[in-house]
C-alpha cells in the first residue's frame, strides 16, 4: 500500500465529511491509500458523520477508530502505529486535499526513488477567502535542511503540508510531542533536520482552513508560554543526536522558537508575566548557547530581550 492518511477528529461535525470526500476523490484504488479516522473523544456528531459516510462509500479504504480524548499528539502518534502504507500523511480533519493530487504524489515518489519527505504546497483559506502560499522550490530534489533554509516560512512548520516515508519515522523514532502546544514547531524541524532526501510537488495539495478560536488564532495562555519553552529545550537536546545531520536547521528552529515567545507572548502579556517568564528564559543560558553558529538576526533579537529584561528589572 502506498499512502495512509492519518485524519485525528475532535469536535469537528461541520468539517470533516468535506474532508472525507477530498480524500476519497482520487483516482487511485482502495488498495492503495487508507484513510484513518481516529475520533478523539469527540463530544459532538463526528463519529456519526464518519460511520455516515463510511456507509456511503463502501468502496473506499476508510478505517474508523474511537478513543478517549488524548490529544493531537498521541492521536497522530497512534495513527503511525496503524498505518500500512509506505507513506503517511498527517490531515487535519477541519481542512481538505486537492481532488486526484494522491495519484501525482505517487508518480513523484516513484520517480525520485522513494525520498523520505515530500514537500507540498498550500492554499490558506481565510474567512472564505483562499491564498495559495508557494514555496517557490526548485523541482529538482534536494535535503531537508534545502527545504528548511528555502521554505520553512508560515505555515510550514505544520505537518500536514509535508508527506512522510513511514520507515523514515519509525527508524528515526520520530513521534509528535504529547501534553503541548506547538508540536509541528519541534516535530517539523527535527525531521527536517534527519531527512536526506526530499522532493516537491508544485501544485497546492493542500487546503489549510485558518478558523477562529484554533491554536493559532486563540489568545495567550501560560501554557502556550511554558510550551514554547518545552519545544526549544526539545530541540537543544537534539543538537546531541547522532541522527540530526543538519544541526544548524536544529539551532536555527530553537532561536525562531525563543524569538516566538518573546515577540508575540511575552511582550503581550500582562507586566506580571513578562517578568515571571523574563526570569525563566534567562535563568539559563540555552538561548545563548545557540547564537554561535546562527544568523545575525537571531543574535539581534537575543541582545533586545536582554536589554528589555535588564529595564524590567
Amino acid at each position: 500500500m502506498f499512502l495512509s492518511i492519518v485524519m485525528p477528529s475532535y469536535n469537528v461535525e461541520q468539517y470533516i465529511k468535506d474532508c472525507l470526500a477530498s480524500c476519497v476523490q482520487s483516482d487511485m484504488g482502495k488498495d492503495d491509500y487508507e484513510i484513518i479516522v481516529i475520533n478523539d473523544g469527540s463530544k459532538d456528531a463526528t463519529l456519526d458523520v464518519v460511520n455516515s459516510f463510511a456507509e456511503q462509500n463502501p468502496s473506499a479504504n476508510i478505517r474508523v477508530i474511537s478513543q478517549e480524548n488524548r490529544g493531537l499528539s498521541a492521536t497522530r502518534n497512534r495513527g503511525i502505529t496503524l498505518a500500512q502504507g509506505d507513506y503517511v500523511w498527517f490531515v487535519d480533519s477541519d481542512d481538505w486535499i486537492a481532488d486526484n493530487c494522491i495519484r501525482k504524489i505517487y508518480d513523484i515518489v516513484e520517480s525520485n526513488h522513494q525520498p523520505d519527505i515530500i514537500v507540498l504546497n498550500t492554499i490558506l483559506r481565510k474567512g472564505g477567502e483562499d491564498t495559495q502560499i508557494d514555496r517557490n522550490l526548485p523541482s529538482d530534489k534536494g535535503d531537508g535542511k534545502y527545504v528548511y533554509d528555502n521554505s520553512y516560512i508560515f505555515p510550514y512548520s505544520g505537518a500536514p503540508f509535508y508527506v512522510f516515508k513511514r520507515s523514515f519515522l519509525l527508524g528515526n523514532e520520530l513521534s509528535f510531542k504529547e501534553g503541548i502546544y506547538f508540536e509541528d514547531c519541534l516535530f517539523t524541524p527535527i525531521a527536517l533536520s534527519m531527512a536526506k532526501q526530499c522532493c516537491y510537488y508544485a501544485q497546492p495539495a493542500y487546503i489549510y482552513r485558518l478558523r477562529e478560536n484554533s491554536i493559532t488564532t486563540s489568545s495567550i495562555s501560560e501554557k502556550k508560554l511554558y510550551d514554547s519553552i518545552v519545544v526549544a529545550e526539545e530541540l537543544i537536546k537534539r543538537l546531541g543526536d547522532e541522527r540530526t545531520l543538519y544541526k544548524d536547521v536544529i539551532r536555527d528552529a530553537a532561536c525562531r522558537t525563543y524569538e516566538v515567545l518573546f515577540r508575540y507572548y511575552i511582550l503581550k502579556s500582562d507586566r506580571a508575566t513578562q517578568k515571571k517568564f523574563l526570569g525563566i528564559l534567562n535563568s539559563n543560558n540555552n538561548w545563548k548557547s545557540l547564537l554561535t553558529d546562527v544568523r545575525f538576526k537571531h543574535k539581534i533579537y537575543y541582545f533586545i530581550e536582554r536589554m528589555y529584561s535588564f529595564f524590567m528589572g
